[in-house]
């Protein structure tokens, strides 16, 4: 059905095409904890033309699946692009804030961008005597 509608309608807010279709499998493969077909799934989609919303949601899921993967630095280039899209969504968000801790105690030395949102998000670095 996506397909017949095709990309570039937005019916109603709709969203519906083939590539909120594609988000839609890349978020569930994220919940799955399916990394490798979120990263399949996740590299062709251009989501610059879908609303905000989606955009920041889609990008939230590429951060979680880099964590998964221990990919810190791109987990976090991930959230500050959703940042940068809705920020009080962003900030409203609790898996988001969880996230960043994740991505506080994976890394060795937190980058600034990361320290920064920890610090927008309240969340607090954690160090454990490793």
């Amino acid at each position: 059905m996506a397909e017949q509608v095709g990309d570039g309608r937005n019916d109603f807010n709709t969203e519906c095409g083939p590539t909120n279709v594609a988000l839609h499998e890349v978020a569930v493969a994220v919940d799955l904890g399916d990394a490798g077909v979120v990263l399949r799934a996740a590299r062709p989609v251009d989501v610059s033309g879908l609303s905000a919303e989606r955009q920041t949601r889609f990008r939230i899921d590429v951060a979680r699946v880099c964590a998964q993967r221990r990919q810190v630095a791109e987990a976090v280039s991930a959230l500050m692009k959703a940042r940068d899209l809705l920020p009080d969504m962003v900030r409203a968000l609790p898996p988001v804030k969880q996230l960043t801790a994740d991505l506080l105690t994976m890394s060795e030395s937190p980058s600034e961008d990361l320290r920064s949102l920890a610090g927008e998000l309240g969340v607090q670095e954690v160090r454990t005597g490793r």
